[in-house]
């Protein structure tokens, strides 16, 4: 069951968000509830909006409350600010958006996520995405920006309910009826949920309210990772398990913060989903496989010819996580959540949390804030 993020618990609004079909997913924080989340949806409700069943789109999941679309896109390394366009070859293969952008990344190579050793025919085609250098690439706002376009765009472009495309993130009002204390100096639950897995890792920081809402004021207060796993938390009462956890702290920015690696690998080939096999030409290359590796198992989704990386627990894989059925009858495969701990500040006080997702896939970030209080023992 989802924690309790306050002492008087979580307050949850059940409500119904239409989402169009054809959106993606991507992917949201989930605990504490964040400003994103519009009208507080429950992150457990899988009734899909239309009151149907086995339908693939339900109310809640990665992106209830439309949160999945609060991201900035057109990111890239060594420049100067996120287009908010559509790269024009893709988002795959798109060139940076400015004259200079720094070809060198940061990151270690033992640390990527994707086209890990450049197997795929384009090359290192993820040099300049943002989690080749994590922390080093900016953000269109600090809490993301509403469709992440800043023209509505199907499949994952969409306008998120109660806010006008472009919209900044930091401008949203606090969640009513939702209060998250944390205990100074102790240590906090947090956790997000993968939509459309794009690969890359993330880092959640603090700003404190008695100052400016900033990149600036985020980056002066990472936070730090406690323990060596993630516990996958199911939110349809299958019990909690725990996996290993990757940090990186080398070239990541703010200098030394430790940043935890997305541990859900996606299928061996540049698209990430239906891999064709090594001599597959599809999607200009996109499909074609890395290698004919053993597949999965347990089999659950279709990567014939295997993943990026490990496979960590049953059935957590696959690139479009949101359209992924189990291949018995139940719910949706988007229904665990990525939960970590993180030590609180010693200072107490109000704070916004920030979760960033820098991926590797696509040139995008996804930032979701949400509202603290840190307290005394």
């Amino acid at each position: 069951s989802l924690p309790m993020s306050s002492t008087e618990g979580m307050a949850i609004v059940f409500g119904t968000v239409m989402l169009v079909v054809g959106v993606v997913g991507h992917g949201g924080l989930t605990f504490p509830p964040p400003r994103n989340n519009h009208n507080n949806i429950n992150p457990a409700n899988f009734t899909p909006p239309d009151g149907s069943t086995g339908a693939r789109y339900h109310s809640g999941g990665p992106c209830a409350g439309g949160e999945c679309l609060w991201f900035s896109e057109g990111c890239y390394h060594g420049c100067p600010n996120c287009s908010l366009q559509m790269p024009d070859a893709g988002n795959y293969y798109g060139t940076p958006s400015c004259a200079d952008p720094d070809p060198v990344p940061t990151l270690p190579e033992w640390a990527r996520t994707w086209n890990i050793g450049n197997p795929s025919t384009k090359g290192d085609w993820t040099k300049f995405h943002p989690w080749r250098s994590p922390g080093h690439n900016p953000v269109g706002d600090s809490c993301g920006i509403a469709g992440g376009y800043l023209q509505t765009r199907g499949g994952g472009g969409e306008t998120p309910e109660g806010a006008s495309q472009g919209d900044p993130g930091s401008k949203l009002p606090a969640l009513v009826g939702v209060h998250t204390e944390w205990t100074a100096g102790g240590v906090a639950d947090v956790g997000w949920m993968v939509g459309a897995n794009h690969g890359g890792g993330y880092l959640y920081s603090v700003c404190p309210k008695s100052e400016p809402l900033t990149e600036a004021c985020l980056q002066e207060h990472p936070l730090s990772f406690v323990g060596q796993n993630h516990t996958i938390k199911y939110l349809d009462g299958r019990p909690a398990l725990q996996i290993p956890a990757r940090d990186v702290s080398d070239g990541t920015f703010p200098l030394n913060s430790s940043w935890r690696i997305n541990p859900i690998p996606a299928c061996n080939c540049d698209q990430g989903f239906a891999c064709g096999g090594v001599n597959s030409s599809g999607n200009s290359g996109a499909q074609r496989s890395y290698a004919t590796d053993p597949k999965p198992s347990p089999y659950g989704f279709a990567c014939p010819t295997g993943t990026q990386f490990p496979v960590p627990f049953d059935y957590g894989y696959g690139q479009q996580i949101w359209d992924l059925v189990p291949p018995k009858a139940g719910a949706a495969a988007d229904v665990w959540v990525i939960s970590d701990q993180v030590r609180v500040p010693s200072v107490p006080g109000d704070y916004i949390l920030r979760w960033r997702w820098d991926v590797e896939q696509n040139p995008q970030i996804w930032t979701h804030c949400a509202d603290i209080s840190v307290v005394t023992a």
